[in-house]
């Protein structure tokens, strides 16, 4: 039977918290039938913002889950919160104690690299959701906001590139060309060495679209081998004719692909 009586737990931490707060949520998704309440206290620097908060627990029988990179006041807390009855977990510090035996080396002490994590963390989740929102030629009017922006007929892999260049930190956009239909002006009007071109050839594209055709209705010449060739032909016509560096993506995986990418950017990118 469940304890319909809410608990609270208090996230404390020197930087903004959000790092302790995923941990937390994600353990507490284990125990869906307690209902708890979960108290946030970032900036947590000094003795007697502790103090405070360890009565704020002692008072609600709450439990404090803690991320402190100093071990002065990580100690306070475990002191305090031993003489008040507080239950209360490290999330960092065991790992700090690991490294500095693992590594032979004391650690910084520094709360503001913690932070540095968690605004890399933040920025990542910011590029993937750019690479969702600027996916297959969509608000192709903000390309300009992008590091790298990939083309290539359809199925050529500037999805799943786009999205782990995004996990990677970078702005990536992509944009499909079709047969037939001249490329958007705004390819040509943003600076030309952030754009990479994506090719397939003919019978791996035709192999990678039939298992797209197995899972949705598309239309019949989507597969037809033909049909392909004239889309890569034209394709190819248009990235040499605009001056665009070429990857084949044929049996290249994601991860060199991008690799591949960033070199081609870091080669090509203005001094």
């Amino acid at each position: 039977m469940s304890n319909s009586i809410q608990k609270s737990v208090f996230v404390l931490s020197d930087a903004t918290g959000e790092t302790a707060l995923r941990v937390v949520r994600a353990a507490l998704a284990q125990f869906n039938e307690t209902p708890v309440k979960i108290e946030i206290r970032p900036g947590v620097l000094r003795e007697d913002q502790v103090e405070e908060i360890i009565q704020e627990a002692k008072s609600s029988s709450g439990m404090i889950v803690y991320t402190l990179v100093v071990p002065s006041l990580r100690s306070f807390l475990v002191q305090r919160a031993r003489e008040n009855g507080v239950e209360c977990v490290d999330l960092l510090g065991p790992l700090l104690l690991r490294f500095t035996d693992w590594l032979g080396q004391k650690p910084l002490s520094r709360p503001g690299l913690k932070r540095e994590l968690e605004e890399d963390y933040f920025r990542r989740i910011m590029a993937v959701e750019f690479a969702l929102e600027h996916d297959d030629g969509k608000r192709i009017d903000e390309l300009d906001k992008a590091d790298i922006v990939l083309v290539g007929v359809s199925r050529a892999t500037k999805t799943p590139l786009s999205i782990y260049l995004g996990y990677r930190g970078w702005l990536v956009g992509n944009v499909p060309i079709i047969l037939g239909i001249d490329p958007p002006d705004v390819l040509f009007q943003i600076p030309q060495w952030k754009i990479v071109a994506l090719t397939v050839n003919p019978e791996r594209l035709a192999l990678i679209r039939s298992e797209r055709v197995r899972k949705f209705q598309v239309r019949g010449d989507y597969i037809d081998l033909e049909e392909i060739k004239q889309e890569l032909l034209f394709a190819r016509q248009i990235f040499f004719k605009a001056g665009w560096p070429i990857i084949d993506m044929s049996y290249k995986s994601v991860e060199e692909a991008a690799q591949e990418i960033l070199d081609l950017l870091q080669s090509r990118k203005p001094k």
